[in-house]
């Protein structure tokens, strides 16, 4: 009986065991991201690897992107796997050294190991025995990330997938000669500087004479450790040999370096043709470089390609962070790793997890990087132009007018003065032009483009010439608003294609409005409003007046559209103060009390609105969400790192130039000889109350932003040029008249 009893029990057991009745853990892998890090990698080197027909299906079934990292030092291949690593900003520093097995000699003396034990401490002795690789440096890397206005988190992805117990294994190195490059582990390391499975030696290599440095990577060894490796949550692998190649590339022989080139891409393109053959259901694979080899960078193509192969194929890659698609943040790679392996994302992680846009087109992400790359490589050339002739006009401009002021100007230089006009009221109009400037289906070089752009420019203000000052104003003015207005509601594509936008190779903002276009949007529309108060009927301006500030207000602050506080902040002060000089209301004390209250409101607006919107967190609601959870060192270290900036570009910025110029002129406009300003506000009244709207948006820009001197700039031309064009306008008219009715 009892034989019976044991055997149909074994008999239930062997059932429950081969069909996982009831334990649904052994029927599922446990998911594994394989991270294969090509360094050196441009999306010209992507596109020579899918020519290879092995590789070229595989491509097309990827999702792929372009990443974006910035990072508070040097764009290197160190300080991306940092940032990748710890989801927020670090600095390398070459102080710190690299990453060893324990066995490995650092010196004459000492191991890698008992280098790691002298610098940790007993923790480390500890620790160190459950550790195949060590980053000795680590103490070191730390140190000199203290004290910054960003606050680094190195090591986060290791510790955070340690805390679940998931490992990770890094195999792979970037060695050549004598030295030891294996900065793939500052992406996957603990907070000690530990990863727990790995191999970094010479395995991972093979000798391989005529090769730069005369090493290959072992693919044939890596291939084996990873369909071997079934239990590391996490797998990154290190592959130099077109970072080595790229090294050497100025020393070789053309022709040398091509079948160098072809021979690394063709080794590349088999490993992962046969990686891929082999993927398992349960893992994901991503294909990336942390940076781009130093030919692309001299020819300014600085986003590195990313490919992620998984179940859901094809697609561009996008984020929250950046919220457009073909384009992600090195901020988005560590959370997506988390997010794969079902860990929760740990706090002060700035990034989102990648997904992919099913509604884009692969075949179409080449030209669309190529494109952010060509208006980041002419951009220099236009706006650097721009701001110069803008400079140069208004110098000449005021010059002019004080000549004529003191009767230097005869009728013989009418033709200059008319010059001067008309270029005024092209600066005017360039910065929508610069905005449509988008909507032109080329990739011309910067002087052509600034070139073109000036012609438009110049047409436009012939056409304007022959009306009033009033109408002029309105009508560029609206133009410029309604253009920034339509684009931005329409997910502003122009204006990420702007010379005057957002770069998304510097990752400084990937959406809404940038501090550009926000000093143009509050300068235009306070005068856009001014000059329908000079030329509207009564009853309706305060009405057209409340539409325009409300409209361009709420594109500012709303999450999906602007999402610029700042900006927000700096309208409300501007809009406020010229509706008051408008209106002719007196500010004084309840008036400021009640700008103030309004700022109050309208930050607590922003605080709230941005913590229960379902949009995903942006820069705003994360400082908000700081500021209710009392984290005041953060907020304190945002703030110092916003004043640094505005500082840094006030003394390096050549905008500051623009704005240093337009007090000048504006002060000249005020205070020399008959106060001209006094006398343009007798023809044009609602124009000169509009100027004291656009001086306090001004100011209020340039201190409640972080590039706030950017916004200064372009705010305050749209006062300038107007009272410019205006005073040599009036010299006209003086010189018409005859000599008897001037006295």
């Amino acid at each position: 009986m009892k034989k019976s009893i044991i055997l149909v029990a074994l008999s239930f057991l062997i059932l429950f065991g081969s069909t996982n009745i009831g334990n649904t853990g052994l029927a599922k892998e446990m998911p594994q991201v394989i991270v294969l890090f090509a360094e050196g990698m441009s999306f010209a080197d992507l596109d020579e690897l899918a020519k290879y027909p092995h590789v070229d299906k595989w491509i097309k079934q990827a999702s792929s992107g372009a990443l974006t990292i910035r990072t508070p030092g040097a764009r290197n291949t160190p300080n991306g796997y940092l940032l990748m690593g710890s989801g927020a900003q670090a600095l390398y520093s070459e102080r710190s050294g690299t990453a060893y097995h324990p066995w490995e000699a650092v010196s004459a003396h000492e191991t890698a190991g008992e280098r790691a034990q002298e610098l940790g401490g007993l923790d480390a002795v500890q620790k160190l025995a459950r550790s195949a690789i060590v980053f000795p440096g680590i103490f070191r890397l730390n140190a000199d990330n203290q004290d910054k206005p960003y606050t680094p988190q190195i090591g986060t992805l290791g510790k955070t997938l340690a805390a679940y117990q998931i490992p990770i294994a890094v195999y792979g190195n970037g060695d050549y000669d004598d030295v030891r490059q294996r900065h793939s582990v500052l992406f996957a390391m603990d907070e000690q500087g530990r990863v727990p499975v790995g191999d970094l030696s010479a395995n991972t290599l093979i000798e391989w004479p005529g090769s730069p440095y005369g090493v290959q990577t072992n693919y044939a060894y890596l291939r084996k450790k990873v369909r071997e490796d079934q239990s590391s949550g996490l797998i990154t692998l290190q592959l130099s040999d077109l970072s080595r190649l790229y090294q050497l590339a100025d020393e070789m022989e053309p022709a040398q370096f091509q079948r160098q080139y072809q021979q690394v891409l063709s080794g590349l393109g088999a490993f992962l043709g046969a990686l891929l053959e082999e993927r398992r259901e349960n893992q994901k694979i991503i294909l990336l470089s942390p940076a781009v080899n130093a030919r692309a960078a001299k020819d300014k193509a600085l986003l590195p390609p990313i490919l992620v192969w998984e179940k859901k194929a094809g697609g561009q890659l996008t984020s929250a962070t950046t919220r457009q698609s073909g384009l992600i943040s090195g901020l988005d790679i560590l959370p997506t790793i988390l997010a794969w392996l079902d860990v929760p994302v740990p706090k002060g992680v700035a990034g989102h997890p990648i997904r992919v846009d099913n509604q884009t087109n692969n075949a179409e992400l080449g030209q669309q990087i190529g494109q952010v790359h060509h208006t980041y490589a002419t951009r220099p050339a236009v706006l650097y132009s721009y701001v110069m002739l803008q400079i140069i006009t208004l110098a000449c401009a005021a010059i002019l007018w004080m000549a004529g002021k003191r009767g230097y100007v005869r009728v013989g230089l009418e033709r200059l003065r008319r010059g001067v006009r008309l270029s005024l009221l092209a600066l005017l109009c360039f910065p929508c032009l610069l905005l449509l400037e988008g909507l032109l289906p080329w990739q011309a070089s910067g002087p052509v483009v600034l070139g073109v752009l000036i012609v438009i420019a110049l047409l436009a203000a012939f056409g304007l010439e022959q009306r009033s000052l009033a109408q002029t104003t309105m009508i560029v003015c609206g133009a410029t608003v309604a253009s920034l207005l339509i684009d931005g509601w329409a997910g502003a594509t122009l204006m990420r294609q702007s010379y005057l936008g957002y770069d998304p190779v510097i990752g400084a903002r990937f959406y809404g409005l940038g501090n550009e276009f926000e000093g143009v949007l509050i300068g235009s529309a306070i005068m856009l409003v001014a000059a329908v108060y000079q030329l509207a009927r009564e009853g309706a301006r305060p009405y057209i007046a409340a539409f325009v500030f409300a409209t361009v207000l709420y594109y500012m602050v709303a999450p999906g559209l602007g999402t610029d506080a700042g900006g927000f902040l700096a309208g409300l002060v501007g809009f406020f103060v010229a509706l008051f000089r408008l209106q002719g209301w007196a500010i004084g004390k309840k008036g400021l009390l009640l700008l103030t209250g309004g700022l109050v409101v309208g930050i607590a607006a922003l605080i709230v609105g941005s913590l229960v919107t379902d949009q995903p967190l942006t820069h705003i609601g994360r400082v908000s969400q700081q500021i209710v959870t009392g984290q005041w060192e953060e907020v304190g270290r945002m703030l110092e790192r916003k004043i640094a900036m505005n500082v840094r570009l006030i003394r390096i910025s050549i905008w500051s130039k623009v704005f240093v110029v337009s007090l000048i002129v504006l002060g000249l406009l005020a205070l020399w000889n008959d106060r001209f300003l006094r006398h343009l506000a007798v023809d044009t009244p609602f124009l000169v109350k509009g100027f004291s709207g656009v001086i306090a948006g001004s100011l209020a820009g340039l201190v409640l932003n972080d590039s706030g001197i950017v916004t200064a700039a372009t705010c305050i031309i749209f006062l300038v040029v107007p009272a410019l064009y205006a005073a040599l306008g009036e010299q006209k008219d003086e010189h018409a008249r005859p000599e008897w009715e001037r006295l």
